[in-house]
């Protein structure tokens, strides 16, 4: 995600890293050398009339690409939107594990005490390594090699072969709630709080699975891009007459704006990529990780992750 760098009305005109155009420039500089070309061909061989157009159909076709195109980005920033809110909740679900657990434990004996308190730093510690298990998930990486700095070899062997990770852990640690319920360490309410927690991590993780495997549909998108690049490649056709010289510069303008435009609804409607335009899933997830090590009372933690030439991942 691009951390708004504070530039100045000026400097944004003329800013071109993290924008659309990086990706546009070629389809913008293909249209504008056509409309070049057909302006050329107008003013020096006085085309005839029926080959060019005039401006009427383009202005109603225009219209309605600007509705399409509104239509398309809101779906892919509400998309966007979501996966941020639950990344948020995500966020919060795992300071209130890490809270309840030292707060709702109590021991039986006191020569349980020691093996309680290990168990719930293990308890939080699964929790960290389960939000960078939902992360790799996300972004279809190796959940393992990280997993192997949280967890002990015989916690990580029964989620090898699993088909969802962070599901199976979330099962493990259902499993583990309930063997310590069944020694007395947790009240039946305090367990049913508890087990409500990782429940909500459940939605949270099908919210973002269902955010992530159900795209924008393909036709929709499919129809967008081709309306585009013949609105923008037939538009000198029909303004050619009134503009002349200027038609170059128009379909410049005008091929910016619907390329971007399109362009934008591609880069956010997949919000856990890793694309600068994406959500800083490794960033919140880091953050996660630092948050809950303090809450077990660790020092010299890591500092918090800070944006890389304005860029947080």
């Amino acid at each position: 995600m691009i951390v708004d760098p504070k530039l100045s009305w000026f400097r944004m005109l003329f800013t071109f890293r993290g924008t659309s155009v990086t990706h546009t420039a070629f389809r913008i500089g293909f249209m504008t050398l056509s409309a070049f070309i057909v302006t050329y061909l107008e003013i020096h061989f006085d085309v005839d009339d029926k080959y060019t157009l005039t401006s009427t159909p383009f202005t109603l076709i225009g219209l309605a690409l600007g509705i399409f195109l509104g239509f398309r980005n809101n779906a892919a920033y509400e998309r966007y939107w979501e996966g941020r809110t639950l990344l948020g909740r995500l966020v919060n679900s795992s300071r209130s594990w890490a809270r309840q657990i030292p707060m709702y434990f109590t021991a039986t004996s006191p020569d349980e005490q020691a093996e309680m308190d290990e168990i719930k730093r293990q308890l939080v510690v699964y929790v960290m390594a389960y939000v960078h298990t939902v992360k790799n998930a996300l972004r279809d990486d190796d959940p393992f090699p990280e997993l192997e700095t949280f967890l002990a070899p015989d916690e990580i062997e029964p989620l090898r072969g699993q088909r969802n990770v962070p599901a199976a852990m979330l099962h493990q640690l259902g499993i583990k709630l309930t063997s310590v319920w069944k020694r007395g360490w947790l009240t039946d309410y305090h367990y049913q709080t508890l087990d409500a927690t990782v429940t909500s991590f459940t939605d949270i993780q099908g919210g973002c699975e269902r955010v992530k495997n159900t795209p924008i549909p393909y036709a929709y998108s499919v129809l967008i891009h081709r309306t585009v690049a013949f609105y923008c490649f037939f538009l000198p056709f029909g303004i050619v007459k009134d503009v002349q010289w200027l038609t170059p510069l128009v379909v410049l303008l005008i091929s910016h704006a619907f390329f971007g435009l399109d362009e934008i609804g591609d880069e956010i409607e997949e919000p856990f990529g890793k694309d600068e335009q994406d959500l800083p899933v490794a960033a919140i997830a880091k953050t996660i990780e630092i948050n809950l090590r303090q809450q077990l009372g660790e020092q010299n933690v890591e500092e918090l992750p800070k944006p890389i030439d304005n860029v947080l991942m």
